[in-house]
């Protein structure tokens, strides 16, 4: 009785450990594999409860909101969620107003992925939707559900970035 209740603690420590490991903070170019300082412009949309119609925007790399994006996102450090490993459907919200949603690619030119091949667009694209952050590797088309610390506030700099006049 005592053996398997030690057993059965390994294996609680053990899956614990995986966890933690698992959901550590990473900075995007280690759960991206790919360099955002490097890309050649940031494309995407916004939008922002009681709008009808997203807004695009686009903004190459000599754009000064270029760099305040790839600076914001290469400094933050994320966390993968346990959620991952579960079955992805789609998602719903009823919006209130205020409420906002965005989506932000980086674009770049020829450049190596981790399987040896070479490609070139868009290979990162982080999206908020209303509050729940994912990212989107074009390499392996896998979509990563994450958080980031004092995300509210990291969400609405984002916003604040892509919708600012310029």
């Amino acid at each position: 009785m005592k053996r398997r209740h030690i057993v059965l603690l390994g294996i609680l420590a053990v899956l614990v450990l995986a966890a933690l490991i698992y959901t550590r903070p990473m900075p995007l170019e280690a759960l991206c594999e790919a360099d955002i300082t490097q890309c050649q412009s940031v494309f995407g949309y916004h939008f922002r409860a009681p709008q009808v119609e997203d807004t695009r925007f686009e903004f190459p790399s000599n754009d000064t909101r270029c760099a305040q994006l790839t600076a914001l996102f290469a400094q933050q450090k994320f966390c993968r969620s346990l959620a991952n490993l579960l079955p992805q459907g789609g998602t719903t919200h009823r919006t209130q107003d205020g409420d906002f949603r965005w989506e932000v690619g980086f674009c770049f030119d020829a450049t190596d992925f981790p399987d040896g091949s070479t490609g070139e667009g868009v290979l990162v694209t982080c999206r908020n939707f209303f509050g729940k952050l994912s990212l989107f590797r074009a390499y392996d088309g896998k979509a990563i559900r994450c958080t980031v610390q004092d995300q509210d506030a990291f969400l609405q700099q984002v916003y604040d970035i892509i919708s600012a006049e310029p």
